[in-house]
This record gives structure tokens, C-alpha cells and sequence, in this order.
């Protein structure tokens, strides 16, 4: 019996819970929390055989792949006609196929595989890794700050030098930059590099480039702000005296947002902006603004999120041009 002894008050069945209903019951009765615990219970048990159904079909799916695959003494012999050695259960059966057999290739003959930015996946702290790196950067830059796009050789270039420095994120910009004007254009890129790499390499990535050449800088990206980014400042004045003493045409580039960086490190990088842009402006610099434009959706950015994807880096030329 599901009536109690106080008038008006019903006990459940199930959880021995009281339940004020102006109705009694003389059968057994659940609560409504109980009935939908009841339900849930239901659907649970309906779920996990459900689960088990597709696992068993999964696994014997595995099997039957496993099963139907070849022994590894099984292989393909190249003749006249071409044969195919083929393991059916303990006999070995030779198919004769139409078109002429295949040399196999040798073992000894691998092929050496390299991936020239592979630098670029490692740790911005690594500075082993980057010095290297951007050694090989310097390298290029050089040589091609010296010679003539047009097939002129060492014939010196008309018109003023214009020199884009940065870190990977502008890597392939110099498809816009250099196509405008090839022969005055030179995009440097060091990827992994912060900006006391780049006040140590001024001279050698401007040893080329003439007289009075116009410089923009991307750097940024890679620094750690520590400190209030006291030192992060004073390596972006450093840069700034270092080009003012080999020029009179500056510009810095603000740093772009990182898509998958926490909300702190998104709010230091644009304080360091908003000093980079007012210290530009005392200095006598250019400021090339970017971070609304590479902020919304970053659609712009590839899939590692650390740098542009094609169209990003076209946006970004664009703006650099």
C-alpha cells in the first residue's frame, strides 16, 4: 500500500519519499522523479547494447581485413608476361597478367626525404635551432642583395632598395612584395627569430641593399612578454637606433594576433602594440596596422594556427607593398 498514515500524503514505492497529492492511491506508486529515473535507466541499457552491437560489427570487420591481407612471403615477380604470386590458405597460385612485369626497386636505392621547414615545428625557446636557421636566412639574403632578378648579374639596381625583415609570418609575402618590382625588392625571412635576432643581424641582412634603403620589420611574435615587456621594449629600441644609424625610411609592422593563444597572451600583444604605435610615433617611424584585420574569425590563418595560409599571406603583402 502506497497510502501513509497522514491524511493528504502519499509515499512512493520506490524512493520512500512523502508527496502531498489530494488523490490516494491504495496501489503501489512512484514519484515523478523516479519514473524518469526509471527512463533514463531504460535508455541507458538501450545505448549500451547498442554500443556492444557496433563494436562486435567493428571487430569482426577488423578480422575479415586481417584475414584477407597477403603473408609477407607473398610478393610480386617480374617476367615476360608479368606474374603475381598470390597465398590462398597453404598453396601459393600464380595469375598471369597481360601487361609487361615490373623491375622492383631495389632495397638498397631509398629515397632520402627532407623537409626544408621543418625548423619552423620546433620550439620558439630552442635558440640552437633558430640561429641555425636563420644563418641559412642570412645566407640567401646576402647572395640575393647583391644580384639582379633580371638576369643582369652583378650589375648594381636601379631605383631605391626596399627590404622586408621579419619572422615566418611572412613567409611567402614576397609573392606580392617582390612581384610589384623584383629588381628593388627583398623580403628576409628568419623564421623562429625574436627581435634581439634581428638587431644583431641589421648590418649583415643590409650590407646589399645601397643607400638609404626603405626598411619594414614584422617581429614580435616569437618574444616572450615578461616583466611588463620591459625587455621586449628595449630590444625594439635597440632595432629602432641600430636602423636609424643605416637609414632614414622605418617602419615596424604590428604583431598579429595568434588564433590559439590563451586570453592573456592576446592582451599583452596588444599592449605591446599600443607601445610599439606610440613609441613609432615619437621615434619618427612608420606603423603598419594589422591586428583588425587578421582578428576577425582568423580565417587568414592556417590550420596550425601559427602561421598565414595563402590568402593571409596575400593580405599581408598587400599592406607590406
Amino acid at each position: 500500500m502506497s497510502c501513509s498514515m497522514i491524511a493528504g500524503v502519499t509515499q512512493c514505492a520506490s524512493c520512500r519519499m512523502y508527496v502531498v497529492l489530494e488523490q490516494q492511491f491504495h496501489a503501489a506508486f512512484t514519484c515523478e522523479r523516479c519514473r524518469w529515473v526509471f527512463l533514463l535507466e531504460s535508455e541507458v541499457q538501450n545505448l549500451r547494447g547498442e554500443l556492444a552491437a557496433l563494436r562486435a560489427a567493428a571487430n569482426m570487420g577488423e578480422n575479415r581485413r586481417l584475414t584477407e591481407q597477403p603473408l609477407a612471403g607473398a610478393g610480386v615477380v617480374g617476367g615476360g608476361e608479368g606474374t603475381v604470386e598470390v597465398n590462398e590458405g597453404d598453396k601459393f597460385v600464380t595469375v598471369k597478367r597481360g601487361s609487361r612485369g615490373h623491375k622492383g626497386r631495389g632495397a638498397g636505392s631509398q629515397l632520402v626525404q627532407s623537409n626544408r621547414f621543418a625548423a619552423l615545428g620546433e620550439d620558439a625557446g630552442e635558440d640552437s635551432s633558430e640561429l641555425a636557421c636563420m644563418e641559412r636566412a642570412d645566407s640567401q639574403s646576402t647572395l640575393g642583395a647583391g644580384t639582379s632578378n633580371t638576369g643582369g648579374g652583378s650589375s648594381a639596381r636601379k631605383g631605391r632598395q626596399a627590404i622586408v625583415v621579419g619572422d615566418s609570418i611572412i613567409r611567402k609575402v614576397d609573392r606580392v612584395i617582390c612581384h610589384k618590382d623584383p629588381t628593388c625588392r627583398t623580403v628576409c625571412c628568419l623564421p623562429g627569430a625574436r627581435v634581439r635576432h634581428v638587431v644583431e643581424r641589421v648590418d649583415k641582412l643590409l650590407g646589399g641593399a645601397g643607400e638609404d634603403p626603405a626598411v619594414l620589420v614584422h617581429i614580435g611574435t616569437n618574444d616572450k612578454v615578461r616583466g611588463g615587456g620591459e625587455v621586449l621594449k628595449n630590444d625594439f629600441k635597440k632595432l629602432g637606433a641600430k636602423l636609424r644609424a643605416r637609414t632614414s625610411k622605418v617602419i615596424f609592422s604590428e604583431i598579429l594576433p595568434v588564433p590559439r593563444a590563451t586570453l592573456r597572451r592576446q592582451r599583452e600583444l596588444r599592449e605591446i602594440n599600443a607601445w610599439l604605435r606610440d613609441w613609432c610615433r615619437e621615434e619618427g617611424f612608420g606603423f603598419l596596422q594589422n591586428w583588425a584585420d587578421f582578428s576577425i574569425g582568423y580565417r587568414l590563418f592556417a590550420r596550425d594556427g601559427g602561421h598565414l595560409n595563402d590568402d593571409g599571406a596575400a593580405a599581408l603583402g598587400e599592406k607590406m607593398a
